[in-house]
């Protein structure tokens, strides 16, 4: 599978500009909050950056590999979905449309329909009930946004995350998969009131200070200010420039999976990361985009 080549010329239009921050744009204080800065800047675009093809799914894994399968944001729309071959299934948020628990329970029946080795899965902030903070200030507020899950009652809800029985579910935590150290957390700055929301700066930074070193591969819902997080109908990046932060300064994995930002969809690589927005819907919520492939070589303590 390859990118067009005016998805390949957007991006690399973008490439060279910077990012208008009025304090130290990359502090080696990891506990410093970045949140005096220009998100209009749209066409920021960290230094050293390129875009990557992903792996064919019809290619050979080369020996002493793991491959890794990316999808994110299938919103309860996986039966078009073709899954390609590989070892490890990586899942970063937004599989079900509002965190019902009739569509956890189809998603996880999904899941145990796949071959994969491992499965590993991230809520997004579409898992409303996941977030049970968000759960318990809606139903003292009965939102009417989301009627269907304020109706809910808590017992219906308060162990949802027990129905995902054919995966393993992170959630500000951790799990070693074939000698990979493979970290997931749910959060992104607010967006229009869903699940997981906290707002740009010390909050957000106080989840990115969770994630330990040593981390082979993240998984965010949400992706780092600059990759992969352009907005066209706002003109507007909308990533978070604390995970940007974390990520290229004091974890650095090898891997870092998201999705989110649909329009977002596709690979980047800064030289010691490799960035996937693997956003399986578009914009208009049609699962059209395929799984993104990434082969890694397998740690030899596995």
């Amino acid at each position: 599978m390859a990118f067009s080549q005016s998805h390949v010329m957007a991006a690399r239009r973008h490439q060279h500009s910077r990012l208008i921050i009025e304090v130290d744009e990359y502090s080696s204080n990891p506990t410093q909050a970045f949140t005096f800065y220009n998100i209009n800047q749209g066409r920021f675009q960290p230094p050293h950056v390129q875009m990557v093809d992903p792996v064919p799914h019809d290619a050979p894994k080369p020996p002493g590999y793991t491959r890794f399968v990316c999808v994110s944001d299938t919103h309860s729309r996986t039966d078009p979905i073709q899954m390609p071959y590989g070892d490890v299934l990586i899942h970063a948020g937004d599989f079900t449309e509002l965190g019902l628990p009739s569509e956890v329970k189809k998603f996880n029946e999904w899941l145990g329909s796949l071959p994969y080795e491992y499965k590993i899965v991230i809520a997004g902030n579409h898992e409303l009930t996941f977030d049970q903070e968000f759960m318990a200030d809606l139903i003292k507020q009965d939102f009417y946004y989301f009627p269907s899950v304020s109706k809910l009652k808590p017992e219906n809800y308060e162990n949802v995350q027990s129905l995902l029985t054919n995966c393993i579910y992170l959630q500000d935590s951790e799990v070693t998969v074939r000698g990979f150290r493979i970290y997931g957390s749910p959060w992104q700055p607010w967006f229009y009131g869903w699940g997981f929301n906290l707002p740009r700066g010390q909050a957000l930074l106080e989840k990115w200070n969770l994630i330990p070193e040593g981390v082979d591969i993240l998984i965010t819902h949400g992706p780092p200010l600059g990759f992969l997080d352009w907005v066209p109908k706002k003109m507007q990046r909308v990533g978070c420039v604390e995970l940007l932060n974390t990520v290229q300064r004091r974890v650095q994995p090898r891997l870092h999976v998201f999705g989110h930002i649909h329009e977002g969809y596709g690979v980047m690589a800064d030289g010691t990361t490799t960035y996937v927005n693997a956003s399986v819907c578009t914009v208009n919520y049609q699962p059209v985009n395929p799984p993104i492939v990434i082969d890694l070589p397998t740690p030899r303590n596995s």
